[in-house]
């Protein structure tokens, strides 16, 4: 947990965007990540986080935040009419090409880096869920398999930014 310099930002040449949709009370989360394969470092240094706001709203305000229609944007592809509504608006939207146990491979995938950088004051909502998130225990304090699913909108948009990554072997 660290900043992370707007010239650290200007030299970033792997980046990866992510959107996981919500509603209410689940939040709807953008991110946007660098990926340092030689370091097997991911930096998270943009976030957008809201709840109750329309797909044109949140697409607007991405635009604001730079985004443009050649950055591709990586969305749970649960809500296959909010990709579509993004492609209408001029975003390079796709959907993630969930599978049989994508939710644990990307998950061991992020436990395999060296190292998550995230910027608390850029993406404070990112800070606080990649912190929180631990195993589920049963009633004795043991750990429970599999990962837990909740309060983390944020870490799925960057599940999804980062498929393109974790689906190649080696990576």
């Amino acid at each position: 947990i660290r900043e992370i310099t707007d010239g650290e930002i200007a030299q970033f040449d792997n980046i990866y965007n992510g959107v996981d949709w919500g509603w209410y009370p689940d939040l709807y989360a953008f991110v946007r990540v660098h990926y340092a394969p030689a370091q097997h470092t991911l930096f998270i240094w943009q976030e957008y986080t809201c709840n109750k706001t329309k797909n044109i709203d949140t697409a607007k305000h991405l635009l604001e935040l730079g985004i443009t229609a050649n950055d591709l944007i990586t969305c749970d592809s649960a809500e296959n009419k909010s990709v579509e509504d993004y492609r209408a608006y001029g975003l390079l939207a796709r959907g993630a090409e969930k599978g049989p146990n994508s939710r644990e491979y990307s998950y061991k995938w992020l436990q395999s880096l060296r190292s998550i950088v995230i910027d608390n004051k850029r993406c404070p909502v990112a800070c606080e869920e990649f912190i929180n998130c631990e195993y589920d225990r049963d009633k004795e304090g043991n750990v429970i398999s599999g990962y837990p699913d909740g309060n983390d909108h944020v870490i799925d948009a960057v599940r999804y930014a980062m498929e393109r990554v974790w689906k190649r072997r080696g990576q």
